[in-house]
């Protein structure tokens, strides 16, 4: 199959044999073409040229409906979702089920299985982003898809939570379906997948049994030795004062403490790292620290000039998709003389983002919606806006998900420069391994309470997973 945006090939030319029966990864670093392919796969886009065959017979995928319809079902990394709506009520929009009690029943039963604390009747508005896409992976179980595609499925999971889906994925891989997921997190394609299909600018570059490859050989399919470039180590750093804390910090929302005696104290010169399983409270955290959450009791103390914020939920929150890059780029900025003397000017928009698209390698223009990038594109573009200020505190929450590893480590590298200038960074992560390598001390969130505090040399993987999952009590600070 071969696509193709403003004359530029995403995808040129690409075969790519999904088998009843086993687990099959994609990979590729950002721009590689692995959106453009599932776009194409569940509907969203028309291929120029090429066919797609399901059960030996060629079928057109006009819309998403006909991919469904043809048993192709998918969970992208920005979820299709109606907020309002409850878990069971998305589950079962699109198909001749009611969401009655039989429904939900079953939407249990399934959640169940997959080890996902999700109850059928929450409001998805209400739900955290992990959450969210458990809510997606039960839409694709509970329709009976031939082909299930998951773009990064375990973003959101710990490394035990990403073991019990595999450990379902495997399953119904057993049962005769094919099972494509999209992954920068190497380990798990080595541990889980029967087939890997890698793609480097838009062209299978490697198409081979994943049994007997190792990371670092996939690293070097995937982006050859730049894969390699290590972190630079940090130097000893003195702490000096506080620059932003928590005292006794509590939100309620939904007539409990979801942020419970939170005190958290960043200063001049260290990264906080913050683990925990997804919905514990992370995401009100980070927003409280940024202070665009107001607390129901305690106190947000700030010495700090200006704080950056990174969050979650990038195109919910960090950006508005239907403007431009420049735009968004520029959302700090609009009351800057050099921006906007008396209104906006849209020609100097885009020449004050072209040294950031370049700087931060953000894979389009800065007339192109944000939007339409991919959702590492998006990470880019919120992480060069937030970073270029050169803030005191940055709050940086799932820093680099979605990124492949060399943009990956790039991020982690500015991270720890802000701490060796003088600013202070709390990252809020899923990924155990980020957290180690950037993080002065790790502090371990259960159902909104700090349970550790524990400098990085003591926070091995399986501390920090048992602490996460409630196995063992740590230190509080």
């Amino acid at each position: 199959m071969t696509k193709s945006f403003g004359g530029v090939n995403a995808v040129s030319e690409v075969d790519i044999t999904i088998q009843h029966g086993r687990i099959h990864a994609l990979l590729g670093e950002n721009g590689a073409g692995k959106s453009t392919l599932i776009s194409m796969l569940c509907g969203q886009y028309r291929p120029d040229a090429g066919r797609i065959e399901v059960h030996g017979r060629e079928v057109h995928l006009r819309s998403p409906k006909d991919a469904l319809n043809a048993g192709i079902g998918v969970v992208h990394q920005d979820f299709r979702l109606v907020p309002p709506f409850t878990v069971t009520e998305n589950v079962v929009l699109g198909t001749k089920t009611r969401a009655d009690r039989k429904a939900e029943q079953r939407v249990m039963e399934l959640a169940e299985s997959l080890n996902f604390h999700l109850s059928p009747r929450a409001r998805v508005r209400d739900l955290v982003v992990g959450q969210q896409q458990q809510t997606e992976i039960l839409k694709l179980i509970f329709r009976g898809m031939d082909v299930l595609i998951l773009d990064e499925p375990t973003a959101v999971l710990t490394p035990q939570q990403a073991q019990q889906l595999f450990a379902a994925l495997r399953t119904l891989a057993e049962q005769g379906k094919a099972v494509v997921f999209v992954s920068h997190r190497l380990n798990e394609v080595v541990d889980s997948a029967d087939h890997l299909t890698v793609l480097r600018g838009g062209r299978v570059v490697a198409d081979v049994p994943a049994r007997g490859l190792g990371p670092k050989e996939l690293a070097r399919l995937m982006v050859g030795d730049a894969a390699d470039r290590p972190v630079p180590p940090r130097a000893h750093r003195e702490l000096g004062p506080e620059l932003l804390a928590l005292r006794a910090a509590m939100i309620n929302t939904g007539g409990r403490n979801c942020l419970n005696d939170i005190d958290l104290s960043l200063h001049a010169g260290e990264v906080v790292g913050v683990a925990g399983v997804s919905g514990n409270g992370q995401r009100l955290l980070a927003d409280a620290v940024a202070g665009i959450r107001s607390l129901d009791a305690g106190n947000r103390v700030s010495s700090a000039a200006t704080v950056a914020y990174i969050p979650e939920d990038r195109l919910g929150t960090g950006l508005v998709g239907s403007m431009s890059i420049a735009a968004n780029l520029a959302m700090r900025r609009y009351r800057e003389p050099g921006i906007s003397p008396w209104w906006v000017l849209p020609s100097r928009l885009r020449r004050e983002a072209l040294p950031l698209i370049e700087d931060y390698q953000i894979p389009a223009g800065p007339t192109v919606e944000a939007g339409a990038l991919s959702g590492g594109g998006q990470q880019r573009v919120v992480t060069a806006r937030e970073m270029s200020r050169t803030p005191d505190v940055v709050v940086a929450s799932q820093p680099t998900r979605g990124l492949d590893v060399v943009s990956a480590a790039a991020v982690r590298e500015r991270i720890v420069a802000v701490a060796e200038r003088g600013g202070a960074v709390l990252v809020l992560s899923e990924d155990l391994d980020e957290l180690r390598e950037v993080c002065d001390r790790i502090h371990v969130m259960v159902e909104g309470r700090f349970v550790a505090n524990l400098p990085v040399a003591e926070a091995s993987r399986a501390l920090l997973g048992e602490l996460m999952t409630g196995a063992q009590e740590g230190e509080s600070p």
